[in-house]
């Protein structure tokens, strides 16, 4: 299901948003205001290998689902994942963000480093593909465009997955 960039070659994509470097946050702000609505905050558990930094087992993880709004235009749907004791430690400040961006505790700090991307074209069966689909019904059953990334600090992990919405990328 997710696959780095080379085995997509074939496929038509979204790779202006996609391989964006940096915060989107930053290159959504290109396009004009920027909010984000938190609509998930919680300790959940992670099937086994459900996530990017998903052990073998079941594990007890910090989450937090937002939408990422451009001049109030629901644009990206995101979820973080994070280990519980690392939320606790290394990554306590994602507890602390409320409203807003990730992008404040992850670019400012020299000893994050972020992982190559994965890509995913999303269907009913995706938690962020669902959840685009209730902020922002979309016609029939259209594939969604989605990344992710872990970010490490300290050799704790975060892992993130961006759902893109087709307005952003279609004429």
């Amino acid at each position: 299901m997710w696959r780095e960039e080379r085995e997509w070659s074939r496929r038509r994509a979204p790779w202006e948003w996609l391989r964006k470097s940096g915060s989107l946050t930053a290159h959504l702000r290109q396009l004009g205001d920027v909010q984000v609505d938190v609509l998930y905050e919680h300790l959940i558990v992670v099937g086994a290998n459900a996530s990017a930094i998903a052990r073998r087992r079941s594990t007890a993880m910090w989450t937090r689902d937002v939408t990422l709004r451009v001049e109030g235009r629901p644009a990206i749907v995101a979820r973080t994942l994070v280990e519980a004791a690392d939320s606790e430690a290394a990554w306590r400040a994602i507890k602390g963000l409320q409203d807003k961006p990730l992008a404040t505790i992850l670019y400012d700090d020299s000893a994050v480093r972020r992982s190559p991307f994965e890509y995913c074209l999303l269907g009913s069966e995706h938690r962020l593909y669902r959840l685009a689909r209730r902020i922002e019904p979309i016609n029939g059953h259209q594939r969604l465009w989605a990344r992710r990334s872990v970010f490490e600090r300290r050799g704790a992990r975060l892992a993130v997955a961006e759902c893109f919405l087709p307005w952003l990328y279609k004429p």
